[in-house]
């Protein structure tokens, strides 16, 4: 019997330290091979156990490895999501899940295919009154837009009818939310229906502008900011580039949802005080 994604990163830690039993060993080697998703987390994993290791790279506190570990394994939440009023939901386009106005999603990219599946996110808002904004660094915005275009849309038209913005990663945390908000403001007083916003994570030939944890600032402040307003983020990490402390701390501990495979998935990882929305998935 195949083992759920799920199964795999409740055992990931015992993995990681020779803690299994040689048979579920085997299924999750089994899974590792097939599952890029699972098999960024295990990268995640290892990397984050190396740094904590090494007393050279950062201050960990004391109770943060006793957390984590915690967390790795905890089965994940039912996923017999809590139905949301279908007019406060947004239909994903990555996956056929519906997800709540103010969600935050993880996803997982490192080839072509898996980027442009990322894109699809933007596609069920495009000439239905909703307004996208497309995030990243110089080289992750032209690739979206290079999707768009494949996928016939014109990007230049879209940017000009003020269906979608482009907004460069250039400044820190705070400026960026500032924009941010000023983007969501005028989108809804021109009236949007509702905001989709695609980040794009990833090492370009430009250097993170304020370093790594002004990163997981964004994300974390970002999920408050968009309790406002009729927003879904869906976050694309670039796994092939971010170190694993960034794809742990940015994303898995700031993200309750990841996209899996073909579906929205509740993650055991998240880290935070205040529950975010929860998804309603089909």
């Amino acid at each position: 019997m195949n083992l759920r994604c799920e199964q795999v990163w409740a055992e990931i830690s015992n993995y990681v330290d020779n803690d299994v039993e040689p048979s579920l060993r085997l299924r999750m080697d089994e899974h590792f091979k097939t599952c890029r998703h699972c098999r960024a987390v295990l990268e995640g994993t290892r990397n984050t156990v190396r740094i904590l290791g090494d007393h050279r790279n950062f201050d960990v506190p004391a109770s943060f490895s006793r957390r984590l570990y915690s967390r790795l394994e905890r089965n994940l939440a039912s996923e017999d999501a809590i139905g949301n009023d279908p007019a406060r939901d947004m239909l994903l386009g990555i996956t056929g899940d519906r997800v709540a106005v103010g969600s935050h999603l993880l996803y997982f990219w490192e080839n072509d295919d898996e980027f442009a599946r990322g894109v699809r996110f933007l596609e069920p808002g495009l000439g239905r009154g909703e307004h996208g904004i497309v995030f990243g660094h110089d080289e992750a915005i032209a690739k979206v837009l290079g999707v768009l275009r494949s996928s016939g849309h014109d990007p230049e038209q879209l940017i000009s009818r003020r269906e979608i913005t482009v907004l460069r990663r250039h400044a820190s945390a705070h400026v960026t939310l500032e924009d941010f908000r000023d983007i969501m403001d005028a989108a809804l007083r021109a009236g949007a229906t509702g905001i989709r916003w695609l980040g794009n994570l990833g090492v370009g030939r430009d250097p993170l502008p304020a370093g790594e944890d002004d990163v997981t600032d964004l994300e974390h402040h970002a999920s408050a900011l968009i309790r406002r307003y009729p927003c879904v983020i869906v976050c694309m990490y670039d796994v092939r580039t971010l170190p694993g402390r960034l794809i742990l701390r940015g994303g898995l501990q700031e993200h309750e949802l990841v996209v899996c495979c073909d579906a929205v998935r509740h993650n055991p990882y998240y880290d935070k005080g205040e529950s975010a929305p929860v998804t309603h998935v089909n």
